[in-house]
């Protein structure tokens, strides 16, 4: 049992690497405290979905113009730095948010202000951090890093909601952002202990728009990166752009109260724990590709799922497969594509990934959110998860005979 432990948290025997993992874990935990506490508290200024779905478009469309920017930064300066900045930008927006709504200041145009700039320390912090695992461990251990990576990330999923739920219903939404802010205070001093090696070649000569147009054509030119780049893209504004419409589905579809809200959002951490963990053990190839698959499809089955639920705890069982299901897909494909990608590129495909991974899902997210004021929640998502299933299904088509999962050889990875 203690071996199976050790290896299970392997990547911790790496000092920064677990200085990073504590990060992670608790900038996290700030980001989906004050995904809990916005859009509850513009869909109770609004009444309107619409407005809950916007303001999720808006915490994510940072990452459509802003993460290439930053990966384009993270091949060519310090990462570690990209990290304070982020952190910064991240605990402004949340005391802000606490100072004007306690004044009762806050507006639904003010919220999407503060969701814009919330989204670009987001986004940075997202490309640097998976900028730097790839530089803090082994390769052979890479895998176990991401998914541990993952238990942090998605994992606060559950500890976030659940611990700013209690007080949402006792003391309102500025509470939560007090808390929120809190959490990245604390990630402040445990980043001051990171060191990232300087690994990265910086083509000094090489301009902006130069950089970043090789990134793209390296993604374009290895066909493998982009294959899984575009699934993923298409997985995130299926199956993962829900949240939009969750506050009107808890209301209305379940008759529920932002107690239970609070609980729905935190089990979709909760599984998401389940599979990451059960991920970091794994070390055969075969499993890993049979777990890629399994979980594309049942990301699209468990929403559809989550959408038919009648009561408030199957509701509860479906949303805990919906976080284990996406949790290990996305953090098998964020291990392929860096286990497959150059280090001197490595920043800018980090970032290509979450423009189509967040950025198309943060389209879906508003679309979801306007939708859901015509049609029932229900029927997006069931509609949403079997779309999802059936691109799974032609995706296994036209890869069945290739080397899916496996690194592409090193010629292929240079420019």
């Amino acid at each position: 049992m203690q071996n199976r432990m050790s290896e299970l948290l392997h990547s911790f025997r790496y000092r920064n690497y677990l200085w990073l993992w504590l990060v992670v874990a608790l900038t996290n935990t700030g980001k989906w405290v004050f995904t809990l506490a916005v859009t509850w508290q513009v869909y109770n200024l609004t009444h309107s979905s619409f407005w809950s779905g916007a303001l999720m478009f808006a915490s994510m469309f940072p990452n459509i113009i802003g993460a290439p920017v930053v990966g384009v930064l993270a091949d060519k300066i310090e990462r570690r730095r990209l990290i304070f900045i982020a952190v910064g930008i991240a605990l402004t927006v949340l005391l802000l948010l606490a100072g004007f709504t306690a004044a009762h200041l806050m507006n639904s145009g003010g919220m999407i202000v503060m969701a814009l700039l919330f989204g670009l320390a987001t986004s940075t912090m997202g490309v640097s951090i998976n900028a730097i695992v790839p530089t803090l461990v082994p390769k052979d251990v890479l895998y176990n890093a991401y998914s541990l990576q993952a238990v942090g990330q998605r994992g606060t999923e559950f500890v976030g909601p659940f611990l700013a739920a209690p007080l949402l219903a006792a003391f309102g939404p500025e509470s939560v952002y007090l808390f929120g802010a809190a959490t990245y205070v604390v990630a402040i001093v445990f980043a001051l202990f990171l060191s990232v090696p300087n690994t990265v070649e910086r083509k000094v000569s090489e301009g902006f728009f130069a950089s970043l147009g090789n990134g793209f054509r390296y993604i374009h030119r290895n066909r493998y990166i982009f294959g899984i780049i575009v699934l993923v893209g298409l997985h995130c504004s299926l199956t993962m752009a829900f949240l939009g419409m969750l506050p009107k589905y808890v209301q209305q579809g379940l008759g529920a109260k932002s107690s239970f809200y609070g609980v729905l959002m935190s089990m979709v951490g909760l599984g998401s724990i389940f599979g990451t963990l059960f991920l970091a053990g794994v070390k055969s190839h075969a499993l890993r590709m049979k777990l890629f698959w399994t979980s594309a499809v049942l990301s699209g089955l468990s929403l559809s799922f989550l959408g038919e639920s009648s009561s408030n705890t199957v509701a509860v069982v479906a949303i805990i497969l919906v976080g284990a299901s996406q949790a290990l897909f996305m953090t098998l494909t964020v291990a392929f594509v860096q286990e497959a990608t150059a280090e001197h590129v490595r920043g800018r495909v980090t970032s290509v990934y979450l423009v189509l991974a967040a950025g198309l899902m943060s389209l879906a997210n508003w679309g979801y959110g306007w939708l859901a004021n015509v049609v029932a929640p229900k029927y997006i998502m069931l509609t949403a998860g079997l779309l999802f299933t059936v691109v799974v299904g032609i995706y296994w088509l036209a890869t069945r005979n290739k080397p899916l999962g496996k690194p592409v050889s090193n010629e292929m990875l240079e420019l």
